[in-house]
C-alpha cells in the first residue's frame, strides 16, 4: 500500500469511530460511515486490480484515485456539523477587523474593478482543477515517481484542516450580517460559484481553510520539483487565498492559517523524499 493510501484509508476510519462516539443521529454516524466504507473499497479494489489487469493500468488509477476520495472526508465533517457557534463566529471577525485594521485596509472601501472581480472569482474557480492539475503537471514532467510524495503532503495538510473544523463550528463571512465585507461587481462567474457552494458545499467553513491548504501544498511540491511549474501553481494558489477571502468564502483567519499548515506539512515531509 503507498503511503497516500493508507493516509486516506486511517482518516476516513478516525471520523467513522469519532461519530460513533459522538452524540450524532443514528443517520448521521451511518452517512459517515457510508462514506467511509466506499471510500476505502475503492480503495483496496484499485490496489488489488494488479491481479486482474495490466499493472500499468492499476498503477495508473492508483495515482488519480486519491483525487476522486480527496473530499471524502469533507462529506464526512459535514454530517458532525449541526449549527454555528455565534462566540466562535465573532472572534473570527474580531479577528479579521484586526487584521485588516494591521495592514490598513477597509474592505468596504476597497474598489475592486469588474476585470480584478472575474479574476479573483476564476480564482476561487482553481480550487476544484487544482490539484488533480498538480497530477498531469507531475505526468508530464516524467516525475510520476513523486506522486506519492505529492499526494502525502497534499492529504496531511488538507486533512489537518478537516481534523480542525469540528471544533470551529462557524457560517462563512459572506452570509453574516454586520461583517465589513469587501463589495464584489455582480458576474457571471461569482454566480457560478455561488451556485456550487450552495449544492456542494456542507453550508460551514472549514478551519483552516482546506482549498488554501492543499492548493499551497501542492504548489509547494511542485516549486520543489519543477520550479518553473511550482511558481506558476504558486501563484495560484496566493490568488487562491487572496480571491478566498475577498469574496467572503472564509475569514482572514482560516486563510493564514492555512497557509501555515501546507507550509509545515511540507517541511515536516521533506525527510521522507
Amino acid at each position: 500500500m503507498r503511503a497516500a493510501e493508507w493516509i486516506q484509508i486511517v482518516f476516513f476510519t478516525i471520523l467513522v469511530v469519532a461519530a460513533w462516539k459522538s452524540s450524532l443521529a443514528r443517520r448521521r454516524k451511518l452517512r459517515i460511515t457510508a462514506f467511509a466504507t466506499l471510500a476505502i473499497a475503492a480503495i483496496l479494489a484499485a490496489r488489488f486490480t494488479s491481479y486482474f489487469l495490466p499493472p500499468r493500468f492499476s498503477s495508473i488509477v492508483r495515482d488519480w484515485l486519491p483525487a476522486a476520495l480527496l473530499l471524502v472526508p469533507y462529506w464526512q465533517i459535514g454530517e458532525f456539523f449541526s449549527g454555528p457557534d455565534s462566540g466562535i463566529q465573532a472572534k473570527l471577525s474580531a479577528f479579521d477587523v484586526f487584521f485588516f485594521k494591521a495592514v490598513r485596509i477597509q474592505p468596504a472601501r476597497v474598489s475592486i474593478g469588474p476585470l480584478l472581480a472575474v479574476y479573483l472569482e476564476l480564482a476561487y474557480v482553481m480550487v476544484y482543477p487544482l490539484i488533480p492539475l498538480g497530477v498531469a503537471a507531475l505526468y508530464l514532467g516524467g516525475m510520476r515517481q513523486d506522486l506519492d510524495n505529492y499526494w502525502v503532503v497534499v492529504l496531511l495538510a488538507t486533512y489537518t484542516c478537516f481534523a480542525v473544523t469540528p471544533f470551529v463550528p462557524a457560517l462563512p463571512p459572506r452570509v453574516l450580517s454586520g461583517y465589513d465585507k469587501f463589495e464584489i461587481p455582480p458576474n457571471s462567474v461569482r454566480a457560478l460559484n455561488r451556485w456550487m457552494l450552495s449544492r456542494a458545499s456542507i453550508q460551514a467553513i472549514t478551519f483552516p481553510s482546506a482549498h488554501v491548504a492543499a492548493s499551497a501544498a501542492g504548489a509547494l511540491v511542485l516549486l520543489r520539483l519543477e520550479p518553473r511549474v511550482g511558481l506558476i501553481f504558486l501563484w495560484v494558489a496566493l490568488s487562491i487565498a487572496v480571491a478566498t477571502v475577498v469574496g467572503g468564502y472564509h475569514y482572514a483567519a482560516d486563510v493564514l492559517f492555512a497557509l501555515l499548515v501546507a507550509v509545515a506539512v511540507f517541511i515536516a515531509t521533506l525527510w521522507s523524499w
